[in-house]
């Protein structure tokens, strides 16, 4: 079973997605996904390949806004900010063979 763990660094908070297993009679952690410093909204998302090839072929075609994104997260059931995005990163994990997406949000000044 998976659980968000808090990890300083820095000086900054960022959560982490993790599970604890047994291996060879210790306890380890496996990481799975980072959150970023918002847990209830994180920037690293695991999608199908499904959706990575809909985002790749809308990217591509330059017709991909914020919004089309944001809708598409909300479908998949991952809560997402709907703020000014900046960068999208498609992202393929050749060992896992997993595909993700990373957001990269607007620094609002102070």
């Amino acid at each position: 079973m998976t659980f968000i763990r808090k990890i300083k660094q820095r000086g900054k908070i960022y959560y982490a997605e993790v599970e604890n297993q047994w291996i060879d009679g210790k306890c380890v952690q496996k990481h799975i996904r980072s959150l970023g410093t918002d847990p209830e909204h994180p920037t690293n998302i695991p999608i199908e390949p499904t959706h990575f090839s809909y985002l790749s072929l809308r990217l591509m075609q330059g017709s991909l806004t914020p919004n089309d994104l944001f809708e598409m997260l909300e479908n998949m059931g991952q809560p997402v900010k709907k703020e000014d995005l900046k960068r999208l990163g498609i992202h393929y994990d050749f060992e896992k063979k997993t595909y993700s997406i990373s957001l990269f949000y607007k620094k609002n000044s102070k």
